[in-house]
């Protein structure tokens, strides 16, 4: 059994986690790591399931609420630490291509991921710090 971890954060937050996290899954999928795309399909679903109520089949169902909500996804420490590696890939990938504003914003809450993480107890392994 995978221990859960709520980490607090406005939606505006969770959209770039969703949209890293689609970024990398499409990649992965076609380049590299069927078992990390899987994973970080996984975090999507839990944001939709979670935050937009999605369910299939439901018309009507899966609206985002508004950018300035404070939104709880609850993740397992595994999605979390894909979630800390996929916002430092994508923004050194925004770095490289001269995105810098949009970098600083993958990193902050990448920070502010691990700084939750920290204060659950969880040990952060040294090369994702």
């Amino acid at each position: 059994m995978s221990v859960a971890v709520i980490i607090t954060m406005a939606l505006r937050q969770w959209g770039i986690v969703d949209a890293c996290m689609d970024n990398d899954a499409s990649v992965e999928t076609v380049d590299g790591n069927r078992e990390r795309a899987d994973l970080a399909r996984s975090v999507r679903r839990a944001g939709w399931d979670q935050i937009a109520h999605w369910t299939p089949g439901v018309p009507g169902s899966g609206k985002w609420p508004p950018p300035d909500e404070i939104v709880k996804p609850k993740l397992t420490i595994a999605q979390w630490l894909l979630t800390v590696d996929v916002l430092e890939r994508w923004a050194a990938t925004g770095d490289r291509v001269g995105h810098h504003d949009r970098a600083a914003q993958q990193r902050e809450l990448r920070d502010l991921i691990i700084s939750r993480l920290q204060a659950h107890g969880i040990q952060i392994p040294p090369d994702r710090r």
